[in-house]
Protein backbone atom coordinates (compact mmCIF):
# COMPACT_ATOMS: atom_id res chain seq x y z
CA UNK A 1 0.00 0.00 0.00
CA UNK A 2 3.01 2.48 0.13
CA UNK A 3 3.63 4.87 3.15
CA UNK A 4 -0.03 5.77 4.58
CA UNK A 5 1.02 8.65 6.69
CA UNK A 6 -1.10 10.95 7.05
CA UNK A 7 -3.42 9.75 4.44
CA UNK A 8 -7.77 9.50 4.76
CA UNK A 9 -8.14 5.64 4.36
CA UNK A 10 -11.15 3.81 4.30
CA UNK A 11 -11.65 -0.11 5.23
CA UNK A 12 -15.51 -1.59 4.57
CA UNK A 13 -15.41 -5.00 5.93
CA UNK A 14 -12.60 -4.38 8.80
CA UNK A 15 -13.34 -7.49 10.66
CA UNK A 16 -11.47 -7.88 14.05
CA UNK A 17 -9.38 -5.44 13.33
CA UNK A 18 -5.93 -6.70 12.94
CA UNK A 19 -4.95 -5.18 9.87
CA UNK A 20 -6.70 -2.47 11.17
CA UNK A 21 -4.75 -1.60 13.72
CA UNK A 22 -1.71 -1.39 11.34
CA UNK A 23 -3.40 1.21 9.46
CA UNK A 24 -4.12 3.07 12.37
CA UNK A 25 -0.54 3.02 13.13
CA UNK A 26 0.14 3.76 9.17
CA UNK A 27 -1.31 7.23 8.91
CA UNK A 28 -0.37 8.14 12.14
CA UNK A 29 -1.51 10.81 14.40
CA UNK A 30 -2.14 13.57 11.06
CA UNK A 31 -3.96 10.88 8.98
CA UNK A 32 -7.10 9.32 10.03
CA UNK A 33 -8.81 5.93 9.15
CA UNK A 34 -12.62 4.72 9.47
CA UNK A 35 -12.82 1.38 9.54
CA UNK A 36 -16.60 -0.58 9.76
CA UNK A 37 -17.94 -3.98 9.70
CA UNK A 38 -21.61 -5.25 9.45
CA UNK A 39 -21.41 -7.64 12.44
CA UNK A 40 -21.13 -5.42 15.69
CA UNK A 41 -19.39 -8.70 17.24
CA UNK A 42 -16.88 -7.93 14.11
CA UNK A 43 -16.89 -4.04 15.29
CA UNK A 44 -16.28 -4.79 18.96
CA UNK A 45 -13.54 -7.23 18.29
CA UNK A 46 -11.43 -4.67 16.46
CA UNK A 47 -12.05 -1.95 18.80
CA UNK A 48 -10.19 -3.81 21.43
CA UNK A 49 -7.10 -4.36 18.72
CA UNK A 50 -7.42 -0.88 17.93
CA UNK A 51 -7.92 0.78 21.25
CA UNK A 52 -7.85 4.33 21.58
CA UNK A 53 -5.96 5.84 18.86
CA UNK A 54 -7.25 8.92 18.28
CA UNK A 55 -7.04 8.94 14.35
CA UNK A 56 -9.09 5.59 13.68
CA UNK A 57 -13.22 5.19 14.16
CA UNK A 58 -14.40 1.79 14.19
CA UNK A 59 -18.38 1.95 13.36
CA UNK A 60 -20.82 -0.68 12.99
CA UNK A 61 -22.46 0.20 9.59
CA UNK A 62 -23.91 -1.49 6.32
CA UNK A 63 -21.76 0.12 3.04
CA UNK A 64 -25.23 -0.22 0.99
CA UNK A 65 -26.48 2.19 3.39
CA UNK A 66 -23.89 4.67 4.58
CA UNK A 67 -23.16 8.36 3.45
CA UNK A 68 -19.92 8.56 2.94
CA UNK A 69 -19.01 11.88 0.86
CA UNK A 70 -17.64 12.84 -2.09
CA UNK A 71 -13.86 13.05 -2.34
CA UNK A 72 -12.99 12.44 1.11
CA UNK A 73 -10.39 9.10 0.97
CA UNK A 74 -7.48 8.88 -0.25
CA UNK A 75 -7.57 4.67 -0.26
CA UNK A 76 -10.37 2.35 0.08
CA UNK A 77 -9.18 -0.37 0.69
CA UNK A 78 -11.79 -3.78 0.48
CA UNK A 79 -8.90 -7.06 2.09
CA UNK A 80 -10.94 -10.04 2.26
CA UNK A 81 -14.29 -8.46 1.76
CA UNK A 82 -15.30 -8.07 -1.46
CA UNK A 83 -16.61 -11.66 -2.32
CA UNK A 84 -19.16 -11.09 0.50
CA UNK A 85 -20.85 -8.29 -1.43
CA UNK A 86 -23.77 -9.11 -2.75
CA UNK A 87 -23.76 -6.46 -5.13
CA UNK A 88 -20.16 -5.62 -6.27
CA UNK A 89 -20.90 -3.34 -8.95
CA UNK A 90 -23.21 -1.34 -6.62
CA UNK A 91 -20.20 -1.01 -4.11
CA UNK A 92 -17.62 -0.03 -7.08
CA UNK A 93 -20.01 2.72 -8.03
CA UNK A 94 -20.65 4.22 -4.50
CA UNK A 95 -17.14 4.22 -3.70
CA UNK A 96 -16.35 5.82 -6.67
CA UNK A 97 -17.34 9.44 -5.71
CA UNK A 98 -14.99 9.11 -2.79
CA UNK A 99 -11.72 8.84 -3.48
CA UNK A 100 -10.23 12.23 -3.30
CA UNK A 101 -8.31 12.97 -7.32
CA UNK A 102 -5.61 10.47 -7.05
CA UNK A 103 -6.94 8.22 -4.74
CA UNK A 104 -6.72 4.33 -5.56
CA UNK A 105 -9.22 1.69 -4.76
CA UNK A 106 -7.68 -1.63 -4.02
CA UNK A 107 -9.22 -4.99 -3.39
CA UNK A 108 -6.78 -7.77 -1.66
CA UNK A 109 -7.01 -11.21 -0.41
CA UNK A 110 -4.29 -13.58 0.76
CA UNK A 111 -5.39 -15.94 -1.53
CA UNK A 112 -5.78 -15.74 -5.78
CA UNK A 113 -9.39 -16.58 -6.79
CA UNK A 114 -9.49 -19.79 -7.71
CA UNK A 115 -8.25 -20.97 -4.34
CA UNK A 116 -10.46 -18.71 -2.34
CA UNK A 117 -13.55 -19.63 -4.07
CA UNK A 118 -12.62 -23.08 -3.75
CA UNK A 119 -12.39 -22.46 0.04
CA UNK A 120 -15.75 -20.67 0.25
CA UNK A 121 -17.22 -23.68 -1.94
CA UNK A 122 -15.95 -25.80 1.14
CA UNK A 123 -18.12 -23.55 4.12
CA UNK A 124 -21.41 -23.40 5.39
CA UNK A 125 -24.27 -22.31 3.72
CA UNK A 126 -22.99 -18.42 4.79
CA UNK A 127 -20.35 -18.22 2.67
CA UNK A 128 -20.65 -20.84 0.11
CA UNK A 129 -22.00 -18.78 -2.89
CA UNK A 130 -19.21 -15.73 -1.86
CA UNK A 131 -17.30 -15.55 -5.33
CA UNK A 132 -14.42 -13.64 -5.73
CA UNK A 133 -14.01 -12.79 -9.55
CA UNK A 134 -10.83 -13.41 -11.07
CA UNK A 135 -8.57 -10.57 -11.53
CA UNK A 136 -9.99 -9.74 -15.63
CA UNK A 137 -13.84 -9.98 -14.15
CA UNK A 138 -13.03 -7.63 -11.30
CA UNK A 139 -10.65 -5.38 -14.21
CA UNK A 140 -14.18 -5.21 -15.62
CA UNK A 141 -16.62 -4.56 -12.88
CA UNK A 142 -13.66 -1.56 -12.39
CA UNK A 143 -13.66 -0.43 -15.60
CA UNK A 144 -17.75 -0.45 -15.86
CA UNK A 145 -17.93 1.19 -12.69
CA UNK A 146 -15.60 4.57 -14.11
CA UNK A 147 -11.97 3.43 -12.15
CA UNK A 148 -8.72 2.83 -14.36
CA UNK A 149 -6.80 -0.39 -12.92
CA UNK A 150 -3.59 -0.19 -12.16
CA UNK A 151 -2.02 -3.45 -11.48
CA UNK A 152 -4.06 -6.73 -11.18
CA UNK A 153 -2.35 -9.64 -9.80
CA UNK A 154 -3.92 -12.78 -9.18
CA UNK A 155 -2.02 -15.72 -8.10
CA UNK A 156 -2.46 -18.64 -6.01
CA UNK A 157 -1.57 -17.01 -2.72
CA UNK A 158 -2.42 -13.22 -3.80
CA UNK A 159 -5.04 -11.45 -5.14
CA UNK A 160 -4.41 -7.34 -5.59
CA UNK A 161 -6.20 -5.21 -7.55
CA UNK A 162 -5.55 -1.45 -7.33
CA UNK A 163 -7.24 1.30 -8.93
CA UNK A 164 -8.27 5.12 -9.72
CA UNK A 165 -11.01 7.17 -10.79
CA UNK A 166 -10.47 7.70 -14.49
CA UNK A 167 -10.25 10.63 -15.58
Amino acid sequence: LGDLTGLSVLEPGCGAGPLTQRLAHGVGPHGRLFAFDHSIGMVEACRRHVGSLPQAVIRQADLYHLALGPGVWDLVLLFRVFPHFDRKEEVLRRLHPTLKPGGRLVIANLEGSAQLNAMHASFSEAVRHDHMPCASGTRRLLEQAGYQVLLAVDEPDEFHVAACPSA
